[in-house]
């Protein structure tokens, strides 16, 4: 094993034009897959306490029965929480929320109906949640945010289908690299590699240094992606969160460990696939 290292750092270190190119491509292909990732997590989690406060309301006819419809209401599944707001205590949050209000509120008869507020366990089934309050005696009206709830899932799918494609892309760059880096000390050591054949040299001996060589080339890559993708985030969050109070963003330090956990090992695992690619390919015949 010791004399596999010191042929991969000996050969990063002899074809090191090769290596810092291959550390580059694949440093800026991961930086551009931990910015998406970090992104993606930040909307996940904006899109999350958007739907977490969705609300269904339904607008009730004067004399319907609140109590009855309550109790039809909370035997629904979809359903996860349900509140009765009186037309008095609403006209009342409206004065509070829009105090100029507060006159005309004053002259006229209520004109508010009684309402009940719903949050669904699924935001999904606001649609389907709808259709069927429409169907309730006492019921004239819904309101319900489907139009936002179909945005959300909509930009919620594409970013899941952009994710994919960029990950493919990023990858095969990242792989291309690494298979050309290792190609390259192949060539190098051909003679060497003819030698080790022609002594008994197993395949496996003779492929360990190339396999460490990619290793180290991703471990690399890892650490210096890391490096600026981790502290340049949390400095563009602790800029941003005072202008944007609002937006929930991502500051648990577990969930961006296991972010930095994951991309040092996809690119470890780019390191090992790319140059065990190279090796078989330009080994085979020769070992």
């Amino acid at each position: 094993m010791s004399y596999a290292l010191g042929q991969a750092m000996r050969a990063i270190r002899g074809n090191w034009v090769a290596s810092v190119a291959t550390i580059t491509t694949m440093t800026l292909s991961l930086t551009i897959l931990a910015g998406f990732s970090l992104v993606s997590l930040n909307l996940n989690q904006v899109l999350a306490a958007l739907q977490s406060e969705l609300e269904v309301t339904a607008y009730l006819a004067p004399g319907a029965d609140r109590g009855r419809l309550l109790e039809t209401v909370r035997a629904w599944p979809e359903i996860v929480e349900v509140s009765f707001i009186g037309k008095d205590r609403a006209l009342a949050d409206l004065v509070a929320d829009l105090p100029s209000l507060g006159v005309a509120a004053s002259l006229v008869d209520n004109p508010l109906p009684d309402t009940l507020r719903m949050r669904l366990l699924d935001p999904g089934q606001t649609v389907l949640v709808r259709g069927r309050l429409e169907q309730l005696p006492g019921v004239t009206d819904v309101e319900d945010g489907s139009d936002a709830v179909n945005t959300f899932l909509a930009v919620s799918d594409a970013l899941r289908v952009v994710g994919v494609i960029l990950i493919v892309v990023l990858l095969s760059s990242a792989l291309f690299a690494i298979v050309n880096s290792i190609r390259a000390a192949i060539q190098a050591r051909e003679d060497e590699i003819e030698v080790q054949r022609l002594v008994g040299a197993t395949r496996g001996f003779i492929r360990a240094p190339f396999l460490i060589e990619g290793f180290m080339l991703g471990l690399m890559s890892a650490v210096v992606t890391l490096g600026l993708t981790i502290p340049g985030y949390q400095i563009v969050v602790a800029r941003l969160a005072p202008q944007l109070p609002f937006v929930p963003f991502v500051r648990d330090g577990a969930l961006l460990g296991q972010v930095a956990v994951l991309l040092a090992a996809l690119a470890i695992l780019v390191g090992l696939v790319g140059s065990a690619i190279s090796v078989s390919q330009h080994l085979r015949e020769r070992v």
